[in-house]
């Protein structure tokens, strides 16, 4: 027989083409195959080395964090590809909502009766949340910085783990609450939940999350851990609005000085 590659010449004998490493008589393919492919090629790691870094991420995050730490980074899905996948399942989310459930998107009506005319048209709460939905998975990865920091800031009083190892921890720890997320959020679609008033409930995971790998990792009391984190998010979210709040004056003085802005009311 041939290889149906490159048509060497083979025996039966032969498992794999000594030309070209073809595999032979290769089964008929399953849709299990194909996920693995998925997983293995484009997300460069393999379904079930996922399943058991999400279950021991779970479980006990420490394990997966500190074998990462001290250089033992095959057993487990590499950091960088943990948060790869997590951009990926975020912009399938919010791909999911705005095609076929816009509705679930639409912000509550009284929260936007003030509205804004720029280059003539009126521009409410709705487009500005449907911008930062299509650049959530971006706004991820660029507040990753501000977790480490976050945490590093909050452990101050040990020398466990530098700075890296924190990003190292954040990019773990919050791309799997993202990630436990996002199957919520897919479980809850059927219930026809609006997602703005769905995601003020995602402080509660994540609360309950952090505490329980921080606990872990650092090896304190629940309280402890549970006050520390409720610091680290009062943080974050302090620095994050002022992030905010500093590039939306920014941008309304730009548009200010351009002429291009004029607040009105909407009613």
């Amino acid at each position: 027989m041939n290889c149906k590659n490159c048509d060497t010449s083979l025996t039966h004998e032969h498992r794999f083409c000594s030309n070209c490493g073809e595999l032979i008589n290769a089964k008929r393919l399953k849709l299990k195959s194909i996920i693995s492919l998925l997983f293995s090629n484009f997300l460069s790691y393999d379904n079930n080395k996922f399943l058991k870094t999400f279950r021991t991420l779970t479980t006990k995050p420490e394990v997966v964090i500190d074998s990462y730490v001290h250089g033992f980074r095959r057993k487990y899905v590499n950091v960088v590809s943990y948060l790869g996948l997590t951009v990926t399942l975020i912009g399938l989310q919010f791909f999911v909502l705005r095609r076929f459930f816009p509705e679930l998107l639409i912000a509550d009506a009284l929260s936007s009766q003030t509205s804004l005319n720029v280059n003539n048209e009126l521009l409410d709460i709705n487009r500005v949340l449907d911008s930062f939905y299509e650049y959530q998975g971006l706004l991820t990865v660029v507040f990753i910085p501000l977790y480490a920091f976050g945490s590093k800031l909050l452990f101050f009083d040990s020398k466990k783990y530098n700075l890296a190892e924190h990003f190292v921890i954040n990019i773990y720890t919050n791309s799997h609450v993202l990630i436990f997320w996002f199957f919520i959020t897919l479980m809850t679609l059927p219930l026809n939940i609006n997602y703005n008033i769905l995601s003020q409930f995602a402080i509660i995971p994540m609360l309950i999350y952090m505490t329980y790998a921080f606990k872990r990792l650092y090896n304190i009391k629940i309280f402890d851990a549970l006050a520390r984190i409720i610091l680290y998010y009062i943080i974050v979210f302090v620095v994050m609005i002022s992030i905010i709040v500093l590039v939306g004056i920014a941008y309304g003085v730009y548009l200010g000085s351009t002429g291009q802005i004029t607040p009105m009311n909407a009613h």
